[in-house]
């Protein structure tokens, strides 16, 4: 299943950057030890931030000048965030990016956590959690919300798993990823959107 990720990855055609500040985020998939099923790992923001606080989101942040890579970017806030060490991460490819409604180009990178290890939230986050795929593939699971904005209207997916609810821009990047590499069929119009930048 590793390899079939991988190569519907790698069929993606990425389209040009934007002219946006620029941010990766990882998209994590995991297993439990002696479990087949992957899971998606997901993080819950601090109440006491002044951005997205309260959100679920995947690790990830702003690209810094050091980082040599948006894959670096996303990578080096996973350590920071929640301790995540790169030698465990399987990097298995990249998606095209989303604008997020502050007119940040949001890279997503798919990795494998190949080595489980204890993850520590660090002072931004609330909580880690994974959630089960066969879970995010469940229709019956998926909850839709029209999305109006000028002359935009989309179908946005979410998800409350446990309480924690997946949505806005980091239930988009889920469901493009399910489509992309699990077949799911969520409703997204994603190509409507992930250059829209009319907020």
């Amino acid at each position: 299943m590793i390899d079939s990720i991988k190569q519907k990855l790698e069929l993606i055609n990425l389209i040009e950057p934007t002219k946006y500040k620029k941010a990766g985020v990882l998209i994590l998939l995991k297993k439990d030890i002696g479990s087949n099923e992957f899971q998606i790992l997901f993080t819950k923001r601090s109440s006491k931030l002044s951005t997205h606080s309260g959100e679920v989101s995947f690790p990830g942040g702003m690209w810094e000048e050091k980082d040599s890579s948006l894959f670096d970017t996303a990578m080096r806030e996973s350590n920071e965030e929640i301790g995540l060490k790169k030698n465990n991460v399987m990097d298995l490819g990249r998606m095209n990016y989303l604008l997020s409604r502050h007119k940040v180009e949001v890279n997503p990178f798919v990795g494998y956590l190949e080595n489980n290890q204890e993850l520590i939230g660090n002072f931004e986050i609330d909580e880690i959690f994974d959630v089960p795929v066969s879970f995010l593939l469940n229709n019956n699971n998926i909850l839709y919300k029209e999305f109006k904005r000028n002359d935009l209207r989309i179908s946005m997916p979410s998800w409350v798993y446990n309480g924690n609810r997946i949505w806005g821009l980091t239930a988009l990047i889920t469901a493009d990823f399910l489509n992309m590499c699990f077949d799911a069929k969520i409703d997204t119009n994603i190509d409507l959107i992930r250059g829209y930048d009319q907020y």
